[in-house]
């Protein structure tokens, strides 16, 4: 009878405990297994699969061409970085998101290497009668870093340059054509600064301006081709 007892008192402190931490838990605390099974069942359902299937048919496919040229030991960063953010723009609630690596390819194939320089009209010419929409064009140009020293601490500055691209194919245009060149720096009294955590700082600085942009310039929609001036 007293284990019965014991074991019933386990029973709810351990229930008490389980429902306070539940209840305490922050709102922005990772996405617990209940939450993803419930999201999967959700997505799994003929309804919503149906309702996103015609969803898609009106969202705007945009080929991503990304290009890293920073020359670091620590790419794999640099492109978790830039992708990353890039994801996060061109989600998956507004547009189809399509890995441009095979049109890249394409490009060097035909002597491009350097799709920066490149001629919007061979960019454009890459995707014909492809399925696609838009193209976004990123390159991670080579960090520049300078050591910096004064009488009490060592630093770093680093400093690149990211081109950015936007190409509505249906027409044939820029829909933006610019670079961001950005500056971060870093100094400690004690020790010295690695490269990498100044060029994230960096990248981190010019995904705002990439976010900025694309927010203004991507279109939520498919482009409707218009015709050309008559002259």
């Amino acid at each position: 009878m007293v284990k019965k007892v014991i074991l019933y008192l386990l029973t709810m402190i351990f229930a008490l405990s389980t429902a306070t931490a539940l209840a305490a838990e922050p709102a922005d605390a990772p996405v617990s297994m209940r939450e993803r099974m419930e999201k999967i069942r959700v997505e799994s359902d003929p309804v919503y699969q149906a309702e996103k299937a015609k969803r898609m048919e009106n969202m705007p496919k945009v080929a991503v061409l990304y290009v890293n040229n920073a020359e670091t030991t620590y790419n794999d960063e640099v492109d978790g970085v830039v992708l990353g953010n890039l994801e996060k723009c061109i989600n998956d609630d507004k547009y189809i998101y399509i890995n441009g690596e095979p049109y890249i390819e394409k490009l060097n194939k035909v002597g491009i290497v350097d799709i920066t320089t490149a001629e919007r009209a061979d960019i454009v010419d890459a995707f014909e009668g492809e399925d696609v929409d838009y193209v976004v064009f990123i390159e991670v140009q080579p960090f520049i870093a300078r050591d910096k020293v004064t009488f009490f601490t060592v630093g770093k500055d680093i400093t690149t340059t990211v081109p950015l691209k936007i190409i509505d194919l249906v027409n044939g245009k820029y829909l933006y054509n610019g670079k961001f060149t950005e500056k971060a720096s870093d100094s400690t009294m004690i020790g010295g600064i690695g490269n990498k955590s100044v060029a994230m700082k960096v990248l981190n600085k010019i995904n705002e301006q990439i976010t900025s942009v694309l927010t203004v310039r991507l279109p939520e929609e498919k482009p409707v081709a218009v015709a050309a001036d008559k002259k």
